[in-house]
């Protein structure tokens, strides 16, 4: 009598997703820009790609609606020593994540999720925009934290955390508190006037100065309240 040969386990979405998940393990922050580094997209992207076609796993990005703002003010031009304009455009939205079974594409998983650029041309938010959350979306659902012994933390020369090589703790920028505003001025209602939801997030994240005096990491803070969970 011949044996018939065992056919292999079929996995459902989310035992293949704790297969990829098994794959990473930690990121090391290998790119840089604006002075500070941090974790590339292809990086992360390499790490679980070859598991996800390995196991049949579809992500698929859908966004759901979008915001933006044009932000006209002056920068320093040191090449040419004087003012010259700039312009940026800050694009944010809702949106979802889908992890699909190739092998049974009814069996998914739906991630609400959100999204937001910055950059002098609003293609080119949008498109950072999908790249920053897609690379962001990645580290946090597996739950790989970056590696602490990465050069980030030997490097005395580099803003780090927030801070100076002092220990003093460095001012937001103005391209942050721009971006805050433009979050608290979408929430403007009549019975929520700007001057109210400020004072409702100062309030939310425990400080009584003004947002001209906040800090990078408590300008951090008020960008996740406001597009997370402030009300």
């Amino acid at each position: 009598m011949t044996k018939t040969a065992e056919q292999p386990k079929l996995l459902n979405i989310y035992q293949k997703l704790v297969e990829i998940r098994k794959t990473v393990d930690v990121f090391v922050k290998d790119s840089q820009g604006y002075g500070y580094r941090y974790v590339s997209g292809a990086q992360v992207l390499k790490k679980i790609r070859e598991k996800m076609d390995e196991l049949g796993v579809l992500l698929v990005p859908i966004v759901l609606n979008q915001n933006h703002s044009m932000f006209n003010y002056t920068v320093y031009d040191r090449e040419n020593k004087r003012e010259r304009p700039k312009t940026d455009f800050v694009v944010t939205g809702d949106m979802k994540y889908v992890w699909i079974n190739a092998d049974d594409p009814s069996d998914r998983v739906e991630i609400p999720w959100q999204y937001m650029g910055q950059q002098d041309d609003i293609s080119k938010a949008f498109g950072s925009a999908l790249t920053y959350t897609e690379r962001y979306f990645l580290m946090k659902f597996f739950s790989v934290p970056t590696d602490e012994d990465d050069p980030d933390a030997r490097d005395t020369k580099t803003r780090q955390n927030g801070q100076l090589d002092n220990g003093k703790s460095k001012k937001a920028s103005e391209n942050q508190l721009k971006y805050i505003d433009a979050l608290i001025s979408r929430r403007i209602t009549a019975d929520w006037p700007k001057e109210k939801l400020y004072e409702k997030l100062k309030e939310t994240m425990g400080v009584d100065r003004e947002p001209s005096e906040w800090t990078v990491e408590e300008a951090s803070k008020a960008i996740s309240i406001i597009t997370g969970r402030f009300e």
